[in-house]
């Protein structure tokens, strides 16, 4: 698995990627991706293969929350550390 630093400018890049109508846009790992329309919801099948990849491990859909993707700092404490709830 990678670091959780690399793990979070992945995925960093990645949304701003899928934000490309927000030009010169910035976020944290605080910044609520889909309410604040960064991410749509057709871009969820490719985050969560975005997420497999780098945590290493298969995502159970049955297992998902909406919170879960509220933000990159939710989205790595949930998928991607030691110890992440199932």
């Amino acid at each position: 698995m990678r670091s959780e630093q690399e793990i979070r400018d992945s995925l960093r890049s990645w949304v701003l990627a899928k934000a490309a109508d927000r030009d010169g846009a910035t976020i944290t790992d605080q910044t609520a991706l889909f309410e604040e329309r960064y991410l749509r919801s057709v871009h969820l099948p490719e985050l969560l293969l975005l997420l497999e990849r780098l945590s290493g491990t298969p995502i159970d859909v049955e297992d998902l929350n909406p919170g879960d993707f509220r933000d990159i700092d939710s989205m790595v404490l949930r998928f991607c550390t030691t110890g992440a709830t199932p």
